[in-house]
């Protein structure tokens, strides 16, 4: 990518090798268990950066991956979907992140191990070779495969030069991170488990997750977005609120990380809540039928398909 491009998306945060193991019967812990064993590119920042390359927009990822073969390997696959990789640093003497998974015949997560020690490696230079890139950037996207004082650099300066921020907590336990630091985040994308750590109670009832994430509202964030499973997805800003309906396939793993990216793509293209959630949703699910380019007439017409299935909660309890 040439200096003086503008209205890129600057992604900082995880980039990894996954590893999936998938039983082809129910999984019997305690034993070996036939099945497939699949390896992927990975982490949370990288997956949002590689679908928003697809689906054509200008993106920088600033990651760290270790000096070896997967580390290359990495940097190929990503830049092959129109990423520009140069944040994409080498650290010597580490290896690249992997992430090992494993899974029963219908895709439920059983346990996985996150060997991400190099993500505590960031070196002071990549981190102003990124913040030098967010003057002229459109937003950031901010994982929390990072250090916490790493994530607030980032944070303050994008808040300083009044960027959209839009944040990802990763997982239940990396979410405690992200506790104070939230004020004038754009756009919260998070799971239910994620929610009860980052608004300090536990979810019982559709009110229990609305009162939770309206409460980050008014502590500084301006949009929340909740997958919630089979309940659906609870959208809230404090002018704002909705429920959408559950889509056809779980919001889950990689999935949620093109939904992430399908915010972001909304975000010029979609006012309302519904529609930009309904653009994730669309992506979620073309990423999990496939992996590549991306059909833009699809992804509209699944946009429609899913805007218009906005729900009405009867029962909260």
């Amino acid at each position: 990518m040439l200096e003086g491009i503008t209205e890129y998306w600057l992604c900082v945060g995880g980039a990894n090798v996954d590893v999936q193991g998938v039983t082809s019967a129910r999984l019997l812990p305690g034993t070996s268990n036939p099945g497939e064993v699949h390896q992927e590119a990975g982490g949370v920042a990288r997956n949002v950066a590689e679908n928003l390359g697809w689906l054509g927009e200008e993106v920088q990822l600033f990651a760290l991956v270790g000096e070896d073969a997967d580390g290359e390997w990495l940097r190929q696959v990503t830049a092959n979907s129109g990423v520009a990789t140069h944040g994409m640093l080498r650290i010597a003497g580490k290896s690249t992140g992997r992430y090992l998974a494993i899974r029963d015949r219908d895709g439920e997560l059983y346990t996985a191990v996150a060997d991400m020690e190099l993500n505590e490696e960031w070196p002071a230079d990549i981190i102003q070779q990124g913040l030098k890139r967010l003057p002229q950037a459109a937003g950031l996207f901010l994982d929390a495969n990072l250090p916490v004082e790493v994530m607030r650099v980032f944070l303050t300066e994008a808040r300083r030069l009044d960027k959209k921020i839009v944040v990802d907590p990763v997982s239940v336990k990396k979410a405690e991170k992200w506790k104070g630091m939230l004020e004038g985040v754009h756009i919260l994308v998070t799971s239910i488990d994620e929610l009860e750590v980052l608004g300090g109670q536990t979810l019982h009832s559709y009110n229990d997750v609305e009162e939770c994430a309206k409460k980050l509202v008014a502590e500084g964030i301006h949009q929340v977005m909740v997958i919630c499973g089979e309940a659906g997805l609870w959208l809230c800003t404090a002018q704002e609120e909705k429920w959408l309906a559950a889509p056809i396939m779980p919001i889950r793993e990689s999935a949620g990380d093109a939904f992430a990216a399908g915010i972001i793509y909304a975000q010029n293209k979609a006012l309302s809540l519904v529609e930009q959630a309904a653009f994730g949703v669309a992506l979620a699910e073309m990423r999990t039928k496939g992996n590549g380019r991306y059909d833009i007439d699809v992804l509209l017409a699944r946009k429609d398909y899913y805007a218009a299935k906005e729900r009405q909660i009867l029962s909260r309890e």
